[in-house]
């Protein structure tokens, strides 16, 4: 079986992914089966138990040992970004994939860790303060309002726990950590950033272990939900800003030696007027990765290109993307209803996550569900 890249991933992001990829590049998405991914018309399906469990290392082996050749593997969920460095040597004689060390990596997927990487590069970073046990201490040194927010990602805390609080004084974090502590003891407390959540910024790089930057991308949130604290529900790109958050990314990963896929983002402060860091993403995709190639900058056909022996291209002018809008149907619906607010030069012309002209199979999957649910509650 010829195969160039190996997608990974079971959500909406693995589904951006392939649509990005789309007919050009022969792939196979390895997702569950339940899902509104695999119904995509793009790539080959490989139906696994769980891709975010341990026993995705032992499947993703037995479909490397089908395919001829070392495919491109393509990451899109954080728990599984750390179960393949974990395993790499075994994994790396069926795929090729490129990560920062073990020990880098896990790291960045810390809140605690980059907030030192940042402040040590010189990096423009919110003061912040991590919470690990209860404690009469209080954070005299930041400023409030503040975020609040666990350290790193635990599904049993997302359960009972929004991603993340905006607080106003040391008595209320206090009495929400009290609530917090006994599923999700380690949590950060960082300085608020002024401005929308337009004012949200990212920059996406692919760097090869030469410290050469394969391709870069750099975009804007339009709206978040939950509203202020939340994650993407609408985004686009930035011309104006590029050069920017480009310069900003690339000074860090050269400071702390990093190789391979990553997301950084900035938060504009209206205030200080600078783009300052809020969190990376690393060694994997994320929402923001389907706006780049409808933005016609496909940072991810670049990076197959790149790992099937192509030489590094000059990067694509911010000045040619195209102005289109992503968004998640459900999450900017939500926004635009609890006052979520629309940009004066917001584009027209727009891309649902679920529902596609071009890909419909996702989206009736997605409506058969949404119909069961309330046929079971009716």
């Amino acid at each position: 079986m010829t195969v160039e890249v190996v997608v990974v991933g079971s959500g909406l992001n693995a589904l951006g992914v392939m649509r990005s990829l789309g007919h050009d590049v022969q792939s196979i998405l390895v997702t569950q089966e339940n899902v509104a991914a695999r119904y995509t018309k793009f790539g080959k399906k490989h139906f696994v138990s769980s891709t975010t469990d341990n026993v995705i290392i032992d499947q993703l082996k037995q479909l490397g040992a089908q395919i001829s050749g070392r495919p491109l593997l393509l990451l899109t969920e954080e728990k599984t970004v750390a179960l393949v460095s974990e395993n790499r040597e075994i994994l790396a004689e069926f795929f090729q994939f490129l990560l920062p060390t073990h020990t880098q990596l896990l790291g960045l997927q810390s809140k605690s860790d980059f907030q030192l990487m940042a402040e040590k590069s010189g990096s423009l970073i919110p003061k912040a303060l991590i919470m690990t046990e209860a404690t009469d201490v209080e954070a005299k040194t930041l400023t409030f309002p503040c975020v609040f927010k666990p350290l790193y990602q635990d599904k049993a805390y997302s359960q009972r726990f929004k991603k993340a609080y905006k607080m106003h004084n040391w008595a209320d974090v206090k009495a929400l950590y009290a609530d917090i502590s006994p599923i999700m003891p380690d949590m950060i407390l960082q300085e608020w950033i002024e401005g929308e959540d337009s004012d949200i910024y990212f920059n996406l790089m692919y760097v090869a272990e030469s410290g050469e930057v394969v391709t870069s991308f750099s975009g804007r949130k339009v709206r978040s939900w939950p509203l202020n604290v939340g994650g993407t529900a609408s985004c686009t790109s930035t011309k104006e800003h590029h050069n920017t958050l480009h310069q900003q990314t690339k000074k860090f990963v050269d400071s702390i030696g990093y190789v391979g896929l990553i997301g950084m983002e900035y938060k504009f402060d209206v205030n200080r007027k600078g783009f300052y860091m809020i969190e990376p993403t690393v060694g994997r995709t994320d929402y923001q990765h389907e706006i780049a190639a409808l933005s016609d900058c496909n940072i991810l056909k670049a990076i197959v290109d790149f790992h099937l022996g192509g030489s590094i291209k000059d990067l694509v002018s911010p000045s040619s993307y195209k102005e289109v809008l992503w968004f998640d149907e459900i999450s900017d619906a939500n926004a635009l209803a609890h006052g979520g607010v629309t940009m004066a030069d917001e584009p027209n012309k727009k891309f649902g996550a679920l529902f596609r002209f071009t890909d419909l199979g996702p989206y009736f999957f997605a409506f058969k569900q949404k119909v069961k649910r309330r046929l079971k509650l009716s």
